[in-house]
């Protein structure tokens, strides 16, 4: 009985610290879609088209249309931006530093990389990476009521 409770836990725990991952993920692809802010110089049709040439012309090139993220993209995002602001001294000693690393790398940074980039060892990073994402995930699971998590997190 006690292994099956034990069991359960950690699978829910899993699931979740995958689901983290994705989440933040989804928070960089989603970040590239949200508006910048605009010019007011600017005449309003020129925010979303772009000038084009004709094929003749010197310096042609094909308009390009950047799309905008959905409501479902901007609430996954908005709650990503809560779950990192979770991450305070309960999860790690420096906050900053894990926030940091947390979405360098869903930004798919490789590991090498930013271990040059903090001053650490690769499996060292690798390990801090680790701990900060089970202790977020314990947090996460504490706090959050479990019907927010499922149509937040889960239903993807």
């Amino acid at each position: 009985m006690m292994k099956k409770l034990d069991e359960q836990i950690l699978n829910k725990e899993l699931y979740t610290e995958v689901q983290l991952m994705i989440l933040l993920e989804d928070a960089v692809y989603t970040e590239r879609f949200i508006a910048k802010p605009n010019n007011r110089r600017v005449p309003a049709m020129y925010k979303i088209i772009e000038c084009s040439y004709d094929e003749q012309d010197y310096g042609y090139y094909i308009a390009s249309y950047k799309g905008r993220a959905t409501p479902r993209q901007l609430t996954r995002y908005n709650f990503a931006v809560e779950v990192m602001l979770m991450i305070k001294s309960d999860v790690d000693i420096d906050p900053v530093f894990a926030r940091k690393l947390l979405w360098m790398k869903a930004n798919r940074f490789p590991m090498t990389k930013l271990a040059k980039m903090f001053g650490y060892h690769r499996t060292t990073l690798k390990i801090k990476y680790q701990t900060i994402l089970e202790r977020l995930v314990k947090k996460i699971n504490s706090t959050f009521s479990f019907d927010r998590l499922d149509k937040i997190l889960y239903k993807y």
